[in-house]
Parts: C-alpha cells; structure tokens; sequence
C-alpha cells in the first residue's frame, strides 16, 4: 500500500461543474464525485433527494500522493467554500493500487 493524502469536498451540487474545472487546473490527478448528497450543517438542511438539485451538496474525493498537489487543491477550493460554504477534508490514508 502506498501512503497518500484522502482529500474530501463537500460543496453545493450547482458549484459542480465549476470545481471539476478548477480540480483540473490545480493538477488532480482524477477524483471520484457523489451527486445529490444530503446532510445538514450551519447553513441549513441539504436535501439529496430534490430533483432539481438546488437543495443538494455533492462529494468529491481526491487521492493525492504529492503533498504540493494537496496544498494547490486546498488552497484553490478555498474560495469557493468561502463564497458558499462546504468542507474540505485532509486525511492521511493508505492507498492499495490496482
């Protein structure tokens, strides 16, 4: 297994497409994205359940084993969380490679 950072996005559904573009950007190397994620924080309750996306967070998850990779995506995605709110996750994990 291979030590990397996990790195997690929580973030609006409708700022999707707009952070993929910035992950590519700032050198992701690939990411897995979750649609329609429900849950409820300090601004409010997120519905994953409503058609329209409008009540939805999305979850993306990014494994990054360069540590200058993990701090140009934290960096990046730092003004959409504080134009929008969302979370951002950095943990250590071990990755078992294909």
């Amino acid at each position: 297994m291979t030590p990397c950072k996990r790195i997690e996005i929580i973030i609006e559904e409708a700022l999707a497409r707009r952070l993929e573009d910035k992950l590519q950007a700032l050198g992701a190397p690939g990411y897995t994205f979750i649609p329609r994620a429900g849950g409820a924080g300090d601004r409010g309750l997120m519905r994953g359940d409503d058609p329209t996306g409008a009540a939805s967070n999305c979850i993306f998850i990014i494994v990054v084993e360069d540590d200058e990779v993990v701090r140009g995506i934290v960096e990046g995605v730092q003004p959409f969380l504080t134009r929008s709110g969302g979370v951002c996750l950095v943990s250590e994990a071990l990755w078992l490679r294909h």
